[in-house]
């Protein structure tokens, strides 16, 4: 026994530098660890596996993407059975002793049979093995999946290279299991492990481990080996995906999935009769992982090439113009035009791989509003106990197939073909397709890439978003109300969100115009609000998000936005749901409550004039610092710098003092105001000076000298002056937070190119690549003409 208790003492031996008081495991450390939170990690194992076979044999759009689903349910088939088999390792009974055997009495068997030291071993690689397959498929989601295990699963893989130094699966499970100091991941983690494995395995297995080793050097910052480490490992499953059933595999899942697709809409069988899918024919998620993660690489390398391309370009311009310039000034200059060349390269890629990622998932506008008006007036008519179908003209398109009309009017034109009108008879009359057994078949809706959002033309039916009648209500927080049957549908994806809202920044920093622009930011809303992991994810935290609102505070809403995008990517609401959505301002961000509330204890911006007797913008001062206390501490919870009491606190009045400045109109998007509602609530209120203040202040001065000719003699454009505002801050400054960034390094570069790169540079290299493409098309045209002759053919043309 006393050689048992020596033999098992040098577990701990991890390195714990000095000065860190806290160790954890390093897959703790990874980034976004909360998209891969859900039920799916408490459901039984069983239905999860149910689960992701009905997801996979549903018509297109799926609710959740197939392979992120079979991916997770493999995950957790693998994690709980390594759990019990290092539970077992570590106890040293067999499974019968373990699982408690008891008589007929309701007592105990007795204890079960120890397990001998190799065969301990064994369970114990066994474990390993299943470890490290969860961590090849998907790194996050094992992560989350071994934090929610027991704490044995942590020491299985140094447990097992203590005997076996030379197992390839028990170095990448100890690899995250390694305990480091806390938010020291950089400084700790060193590549030659990660180089190790990968060296040790053959070519087909050298993709998890090399996206291993890219994230890690994300942390590092060491981006071009991350884009390097990512570019190889999608070559390596490009290569497979060829040589792996090269032309066979992908005609047969292709012709399965038109089969269950016509099956299921025939209704002849349901998903229960379709077989399961082989974990080999399983689709997998490692591609989506490797664009998405290489994109944020990209993304990031364009970002930190900003200010090497704008940092002294004013005074260089200022200079060429007078003629002041030297060759000190055209080196720095070329210096300049080579990080804005990086800047538009990179931020190109990236726009790539996110359109690349997103082409993944499918997107369906929904059915016409002509099919689902006629579902819903059949459906009234059965619930009526009319179950003869009489075609009463409620829409056009009933109206199309109403047989008397169309024989009133062939009788009275004589010029109408009888044979044209037989033809159509048959397809106006029922706008259903009949099955053999007679019930109209589903109408299947339109089925398109979400990327195809994106594309320079988009697709022809997508509804329009947001609306006349969409936008007003959510100015007004009143409840949505959408057809039934006609709601878009998108395949969920953990990191959907935060590709969406990555993509609009690469828009940003590769200059799109801002009417193509607001058209990707409409569409990206109009993704995010409809995309639901229920019941397997969890709604995700978004970094690209936090930092595309930042982006639009401190680019003053340069797009133009009518609505605030908190309020635009308000998940949708279902029909006829209990209450509506956003009908409690509180429960929008603070953002969007600071512009739905403003002011003290009078009508403002934002309040029902409708007379349903709501007034959002009543509220005491009082209720306004609780509120904004309440909505900072939330906010500076989710702030992945907090780590101690100071930095809480300075995350706190660093968002107290950004929402008051919201509040009083010094810094908010400027454009996000409506200013035709501050007009009309300004003259509602008669003498109600302090709103017109607090609203007009941010505005233009063409928008404070409109309110002297709508008013009359009312010297509304006066007020501004009683309180002079200070120019925005966007690092909220305080006596004991000083500079507290809010904003992210990200947000902060793409929002100054917005504000400060030229949308052309002379000089650049790719205006000089341009020209010689045009000379030779007017080139040809003067060969042998002359110039006469020229201008007079250009003018017939």
């Amino acid at each position: 026994m006393v050689k048992k208790k020596g033999a098992a003492q040098p577990a701990p031996s991890t390195p714990d530098p000095a000065g860190s008081s806290l160790v954890i495991c390093r897959n703790k450390h990874w980034r976004y660890i909360s998209s891969f939170h859900g039920p799916w990690l408490q459901l039984p194992p069983e239905i999860l596996d149910s689960l992701a076979h009905q997801n996979y044999t549903m018509p297109a759009p799926r609710l959740v993407d197939p392979a992120v689903f079979y991916d997770v349910v493999k995950i957790r088939k693998a994690v709980d059975e390594a759990a019990q088999d290092s539970v077992r390792a570590s106890t040293g009974v067999s499974n019968t002793g373990m699982n408690g055997r008891m008589d007929y009495l309701g007592t105990s068997g007795g204890p079960g049979s120890t397990l001998s030291k190799e065969r301990i071993f064994k369970i114990r690689q066994k474990a390993v093995k299943l470890l490290a397959k969860a961590f090849a498929l998907d790194e996050v989601a094992a992560s989350v999946a071994t934090m929610q295990a027991t704490s044995t699963v942590e020491d299985v893989g140094e447990i097992v290279l203590k005997r076996e130094q030379g197992n390839i699966d028990a170095k990448y499970v100890h690899f995250f299991h390694e305990k480091i100091p806390s938010r020291a991941m950089e400084q700790y983690t060193p590549l030659d492990p990660l180089t190790e494995i990968i060296s040790s395995l053959p070519m087909e297995q050298q993709a998890p481990p090399l996206r291993t080793r890219a994230l890690v050097q994300i942390f590092k910052q060491q981006w071009e080996g991350a884009a390097a480490d990512l570019t190889h490992a999608l070559r390596i499953t490009e290569e497979l995906k060829r040589l792996h059933k090269p032309n066979q595999q992908q005609l047969e899942l292709a012709s399965r999935m038109r089969e269950e697709q016509d099956a299921w809409n025939k209704s002849h069988r349901d998903w229960r009769s379709v077989p399961q899918l082989k974990e080999e024919d399983q689709p997998k998620s490692l591609e989506m992982q490797l664009y998405f993660n290489r994109a944020g690489v990209y993304l990031t390398m364009a970002c930190q090439s900003v200010h090497a391309a704008l940092d002294g370009l004013p005074e260089y311009l200022a200079a060429q113009e007078n003629g002041e310039t030297n060759g000190v000034d055209a080196t720095a200059q070329e210096v300049r035009l080579e990080a804005r060349k990086k800047v538009k390269t990179y931020a190109k890629r990236a726009l790539k791989d996110y359109s690349s990622f997103l082409s993944h998932f499918d997107y369906t506008p929904g059915l016409p509003f002509e099919i689902t008006n006629e579902i819903m007036r059949r459906v009234y008519d059965l619930a009526n106990g009319n179950k003869t179908q009489t075609p009463l003209p409620k829409n056009r398109l009933v109206e199309l197939g109403d047989s008397d009309e169309d024989t009133d009017h062939s009788e009275q034109d004589p010029n109408t073909s009888s044979a044209l009108i037989k033809h159509q008879k048959p397809s106006k009359t029922d706008p259903f397709e009949r099955t053999d057994d007679g019930w109209p078949r589903f109408p299947s809706p339109q089925i398109h890439p979400a990327s195809a959002l994106f594309a320079e033309k988009p697709p022809s039916d997508l509804p329009p978003f947001p609306s006349a009648a969409t936008t007003e209500a959510m100015l007004n927080n009143d409840p949505l109300a959408e057809a039934f049957g006609s709601r878009e549908a998108v395949t969920y994806h953990p990191l959907l969100t935060d590709a969406l809202h990555s993509l609009l920044l690469a828009h940003a920093l590769l200059q799109t115009s801002p009417t193509e622009l607001l058209r990707h930011a409409h569409n990206a809303a109009r993704l995010a609000r409809i995309a639901d992991g229920y019941p397997i994810f969890q709604a995700a935290r978004s970094p690209a998000r936090a930092d595309w609102i930042e982006v639009l505070r401190r680019a003053n809403n340069w797009l133009g936005l009518s609505v605030p995008w908190q309020k635009l990517c308000a998940p949708a609401p279902l029909p006829d749901a209990a209450g509506g959505w956003a009908k409690d301002a509180a429960s929008a961000s603070a953002s969007g409550s600071a512009l739905a509330k403003r002011g003290g204890g009078k009508e403002v911006v934002g309040t029902n004039a409708n007379g349903n007797g709501k007034v959002y913008g009543a509220e005491t001062a009082e209720q306004k610092r609780e509120r904004i206390k309440q909505e900072s501490i939330i906010d500076a919870l989710s702030d992945d710098r907090v780590v101690d009491e100071e930095s809480f606190q300075k995350a706190v009045r660093a968002r107290e003092r950004r929402a008051m400045e919201d509040e009083e109109g010094i810094s908010g998007p400027l454009k996000d105001k409506d200013v035709k509602l501050i007009k009309d609530a300004s003259t509602t209120n008669g003498t109600d000076g302090k709103h017109a203040t607090v609203s007009d202040e941010p505005e233009p001065a063409s928008a404070t000298k409109e309110h002297p000719a709508k008013e009359g003699g009312k010297k509304v454009p006066q007020t501004p002056k009683q309180e002079p505002k200070p120019t925005p801050k966007r690092w909220a400054q305080d006596e004991r937070a000083k500079e507290y960034p809010i904003s992210t390094d990200r947000a902060e570069a793409v929002a100054r190119w917005i504000k400060e790169a030229p949308l052309t540079l002379g000089g650049a290299g790719a205006s000089k690549k341009r020209r010689p493409k045009r000379k030779p098309t007017t080139g040809v045209k003067r060969l042998g003409t002359e110039v006469s002759e020229m201008s007079l053919e250009d003018g017939v043309d």
